[in-house]
């Protein structure tokens, strides 16, 4: 009996079981098809109700983007300005297909810069010939809108694109489809150049849109440079062409004015045609994937160990603090050896390029004797007649002349994302062999070519003036200066007139006598120093050379550095000459003096 009510229960549990499962299958169904049939009508009501929202509004708004200002070269050659074209906005929502197709055709035959705000489809700088066919019909596309813009374009090619920059979308704008400069001048400068936005405003009537109102845009400012565009473009064609015939890949050149500060030449290569950011995605995309990296600014951004162009401030320095005189003599065998405290017969071997014999401050600097400066910098622990000095500048005296010229601090050019270098931070564990690779530009320092340049202008001037690119801002109708800039002296008196005198003639023996002698010409009177950092585990070479002319009269000073050369500054030497020589001749008139 127990069995049988068992047997019952059991039955009677497993059909109570297939029914609540049953139950909530059927439950879980309709709750699914009814959560879908709102979603449908919400979307349905809501996208109705978008419609009628823009059906019912009175007024369309559309922005007018503006002119940039004018940006010019020193001598007033027009170097960037804004050319007429127009935007098309389309209402993806109201458009019909028709209005959809013809503007499906321009997207595919001139590939124009798109992209969506909201339910609005914007296309960026078409020409007038690109929307004649919807202009010409008006009354048949009404969801199609044609408004007057203008796109920025370059009156020259990749000789500027490392200078000015170039424009894109501006990622924190509200306004969709506003350009910023993203790079270069056009970044610094962005707030002067960009103009003010206007406004067109178009109220629905039964007739048709009317114009109700009209907010002119107002046209950026314009930049004057200190650049001469004539000498900025030769000297990149001169570099472009050197460096394909040696298949050097990377560098950059700088000249300024060292009375002022104003920049002469500013190139960094391998450079970009700022043109194409408007114009050519796909050479854009060439660009953004060149292991070179053209868009990277070497001048201000490049950091690298200066090699022995830094011996102009070693030598400055022991002048200074006494260690040596014009009269002081060192003996170089071609190399220094330290021998080991402990282990007789070790040495710590520190080379020189060859064998120099005795060696005074001047021929130092003009053949640059690398046993000269690691005496003079680090001293030499057991003194003799070769290396007389027990006592050398050391590493925090060193330091402290780098800062008095600048380095590791930024210059303030008016130039985005400029470096400040690097020196040496922590000398708790220094060694005497840090010390000596300190002293000739080598181990832990790092600086820009502009910091270079800045303290060869010292040399040259007993000055250092702050750089600057732009000379002056004017308001778009010409009728007032916003900003006009003045040379602002930074660095003066940092060694005496008598040691200046010193260092100065020992660059001009660099031309007439020692490393660089393939510069000397008469009529140009260079002087200046030459640098071979090691770099890429010693495998590879910097070539630089730094300099000013002429050398009684100093008007210009230049810094010329290759990157990655199998030999020395030899590799610089010739270009360096051809672009003297050509500021020569292109101005043998400079600021109203002969040169």
């Amino acid at each position: 009996m127990d069995d049988e009510i068992f047997f019952l229960s059991g039955r009677r549990l497993e059909r109570n079981i297939s029914f609540n499962f049953l139950r909530i299958f059927l439950i879980l169904i309709f709750n699914l098809s009814l959560t879908f049939f709102i979603f449908l009508y919400f979307q349905t009501k809501f996208k109705r109700e978008a419609i009628l929202a823009i059906e019912n509004t009175k007024y369309l708004t559309f922005f007018y983007f503006p002119p940039r200002g004018n940006i010019y070269d020193r001598n007033g050659r027009l170097l960037a300005t804004s050319e007429k074209t127009y935007d098309v906005y389309v209402n993806l929502v109201l458009a019909t297909n028709e209005e959809k197709e013809i503007v499906q055709k321009i997207i595919k035959e001139k590939n124009p810069l798109a992209f969506y705000w909201g339910n609005e489809l914007i296309l960026r700088f078409l020409d007038l010939k690109d929307v004649n066919q919807i202009l010409a019909f008006k009354e048949k596309y009404q969801n199609i809108f044609i408004i007057p813009s203008y796109r920025r374009i370059y009156l020259g090619g990749e000789e500027l694109g490392n200078l000015l920059g170039y424009l894109g979308l501006s990622p924190e704008s509200e306004i969709q489809g506003e350009f910023k400069g993203l790079a270069g001048l056009e970044l610094y400068y962005d707030e002067y150049l960009k103009g003010k936005i206007g406004k067109i405003v178009y109220l629905k009537t039964k007739e048709g849109l009317k114009k109700v109102y009209e907010e002119e845009p107002q046209r950026g400012n314009d930049l004057y440079l200190t650049i001469d565009y004539e000498y900025q473009k030769e000297a990149y064609f001169k570099i472009k062409d050197y460096f394909e015939e040696r298949n050097y890949q990377k560098g950059s050149f700088l000249a300024l004015d060292p009375n002022s500060g104003e920049v002469l030449a500013f190139i960094s290569y391998p450079s970009f045609d700022p043109n194409i950011f408007l114009k050519d995605k796909s050479k854009v995309q060439e660009v953004l994937n060149n292991k070179n990296n053209p868009i990277f600014n070497r001048i201000t951004n490049g950091l690298y160990p200066p090699g022995s162009t830094i011996k102009l401030i070693v030598a400055g320095a022991a002048l200074e603090e006494k260690i040596v005189n014009p009269q002081t003599l060192i003996y170089s065998p071609g190399e220094i050896k330290i021998p080991h405290p402990y282990l007789p017969g070790v040495y710590s071997i520190f080379k020189d390029n060859k064998v120099h014999g005795w060696t005074d401050i001047y021929k130092a600097i003009s053949n640059s004797v690398n046993v000269y400066f690691y005496v003079v910098g680090g001293g030499y622990p057991y003194p003799n007649e070769y290396f007389p000095l027990k006592e050398g500048l050391g590493v925090k005296r060193l330091i402290n002349y780098f800062r008095k010229f600048n380095l590791g601090e930024k210059t303030g050019i008016d130039f985005p994302g400029e470096k400040s270098g690097f020196l040496p931070k922590d000398i708790n564990n220094w060694k005497l062999g840090d010390t000596y690779n300190l002293s000739i530009g080598q181990g832990n320092i790092l600086v820009t070519p502009l910091q270079i340049n800045l303290w060869t202008s010292y040399f040259a001037k007993g000055e250092i003036y702050k750089p600057y690119l732009v000379k002056k801002i004017v308001s778009s109708d010409g009728k007032k200066i916003i900003e006009e800039k003045k040379p602002q002296l930074i660095k003066k008196d940092l060694i005496s007139q008598e040691n200046l005198n010193i260092i100065k003639k020992g660059m001009r023996m660099t031309v007439t006598q020692g490393t660089a002698q393939i510069l000397n010409d008469p009529q140009l009177e260079i002087a200046g120093k030459s640098g071979s950092p090691q770099v890429l585990g010693k495998e590879k070479l910097h070539a630089i050379f730094t300099g000013f002319m002429p050398y009684s009269k100093p008007k210009i000073v230049a810094t010329l550095l290759i990157e990655e050369v199998p030999y020395g500054s030899i590799a610089s030497l010739p270009l360096y000459k051809e672009l003297m020589l050509l500021w020569y001749n292109l101005k043998r008139t400079y600021g109203g003096n002969t040169f």
